[in-house]
């Protein structure tokens, strides 16, 4: 019988191309405000470990290329937001090119008074666990999250070095059924290729549903459930169902800064080898202290989450993380960025029936401070640290420094 998530890459075409025709109604003439904005950056840096390889390395050089092209779009009732990324560093050492790129586009589009929507679609092809230049937005009017940096969702993938190709869909509809109670039903696709053998591709859908009530004017609590689905391409073996019940709860604990957690379970029905399968739960959460305004963007992150992974299945990933952003000066910005996460082993069984102690460690953090010299040009430096350990292959850290310049050639 075929596998239920088969059909996900085809799913993800027809959610983009309504997505696409859903845009393009939102897009009809109205009054709007546009904004498009084009930055090109250069850099030179230096990295002793650049792809967190394997034993003795050299340290590299390389100049970076960056292009980041982003527009905006507000309507009275639709915000439509494109923006994308394409680096491009060259090594000496034999290292070769890392080239990246990344392509995000959202919707969101009020029906009535009460009712939204809102959808999501995206591209990702990175070497995961390589550093770039990263900077936090400071004094941006956006939801706190949308535009932060993201961190490594996979720590199994930190330090392998390879090449990962994410497609990506996400919707939503949310409806006030009071004036203090939110109901809001949501799906998200994701599908998963990697580079190279040993790894293991997958398909990825999680139907969402959840309830909030507001019991004051900045103190929300509610109820999700969401189910996990993922599919192992080409092998049974690793496929898994969680149900993942949780509370939340939402917090205005000043005028600016909010906290917001949920906790709740995550109950795993695997498949293992030999027709086998087998139930298992482990415990679920996570926890956000965010802060937004006009000088200081900062966010404290602990999450907890049951999910595929590239290597032998579904696996519990633990992670901190933190992003700081602060404005100096109306010339002057300097960003930090912080992360550290664990792949458990991994929760199915081999195929004799034991489970594998291979968990997987990976740590990076990054500081940057940046300069304009005038509206459109700016420069930067910024320096970085990243380590994958845990498993029994050593490998160095890489450090990495870089210095450049960044031009808005549109968009002043």
């Amino acid at each position: 019988m075929a596998s239920p998530l088969a059909g996900t890459r085809r799913l993800l075409v027809t959610l983009g191309v309504l997505t696409a025709f859903d845009l393009l109604a939102m897009m009809a003439p109205a009054a709007a405000q546009n904004r498009l904005t084009v930055d090109a950056s250069a850099s030179v840096g230096v990295a002793t470990n650049p792809f967190l390889d394997v034993g003795s390395t050299p340290t590299a050089i390389s100049p970076t290329l960056d292009l980041h092209p982003s527009w905006v779009s507000e309507r009275p009732l639709t915000t439509l937001r494109v923006e994308a990324d394409l680096q491009a560093s060259f090594y000496n050492h034999d290292y070769g090119t890392n080239a990246s790129a990344t392509i995000q586009g959202s919707g969101t589009h009020k029906l009535s008074e009460y009712t939204s929507i809102n959808a999501s679609l995206g591209y990702f092809n990175t070497i995961v666990g390589t550093l770039n230049n990263v900077r936090v937005p400071v004094g941006i009017v956006v939801p706190v999250g949308s535009d932060l940096p993201e961190f490594v969702n996979d720590p199994a993938l930190g330090g392998i070095g390879r090449r990962r190709q994410s497609y990506q869909a996400s919707g939503n509809l949310v409806s006030m059924l009071s004036p203090r109670d939110q109901v809001e039903f949501g799906v998200s696709l994701s599908a998963n290729r990697f580079e190279g053998i040993g790894f293991n591709d997958f398909n990825y859908v999680t139907p969402s549903l959840s309830y909030s009530r507001l019991l004051s004017e900045n103190f929300n609590i509610g109820a999700s459930f969401a189910v996990g689905l993922s599919d192992y391409r080409r092998t049974p073996v690793g496929d898994a169902t969680v149900y993942q019940p949780s509370l939340t709860v939402s917090r205005g604990i000043s005028e600016r800064w909010t906290l917001k957690g949920s906790l709740g379970a995550a109950i795993v029905d695997l498949t293992e080898g030999l027709g086998q399968s087998r139930t298992t739960t482990s415990l679920n959460g996570s926890a956000d202290l965010c802060r937004r305004d006009s000088l200081l963007t900062a966010c404290f992150s602990l999450s907890r989450q049951t999910v595929p992974s590239a290597f032998q299945g579904v696996r519990t990933s633990t992670s901190a993380s933190t992003l700081i952003g602060y404005r100096m000066s109306p010339t002057d910005d300097l960003s930090f960025t912080g992360g550290y996460s664990r792949a458990s082993s991994p929760l199915q069984r081999n195929i004799i029936g034991t489970t594998r102690d291979d968990s997987l460690d990976f740590l990076n953090v990054n500081a940057s401070y940046s300069r304009r010299f005038r509206p459109g040009f700016s420069g930067f430096v910024s320096a970085g640290y990243a380590k994958a350990f845990g498993d029994s292959i050593k490998r160095d850290a890489n450090l990495t420094a870089s210095a450049g310049v960044t031009y808005r050639f549109i968009g002043l």
